[in-house]
């Protein structure tokens, strides 16, 4: 199910994997009222936005799958 909202735009972050510190891990972040949210995304999708201006109100798209519960990010407009 596809659901948009608007967020403060927090950031992207590059991260080392805990297990296998040889892998990278794209992270972007959100913000709405008090909740926070992570959404890992990969490399293109960090280059993307990496040129957004933290703290800037964004329109985000998501993907939610009511049956594992898992958010994924499909696009920031």
């Amino acid at each position: 199910m596809k659901v948009q909202g608007e967020f403060k735009f927090l950031g992207v972050e590059k991260r080392q994997g805990f297990k296998d510190p040889s892998q990278t891990f794209y992270v972007a972040g959100f913000a709405q009222g008090l909740d926070s949210l992570r959404c890992y995304v990969d490399a293109e999708a960090y280059g993307r936005y990496s040129g957004i201006e933290p703290y800037s109100d964004v329109m985000v798209e998501l993907e939610y799958n009511p049956v594992s519960g898992k958010v994924a990010l499909v696009g920031i407009n």
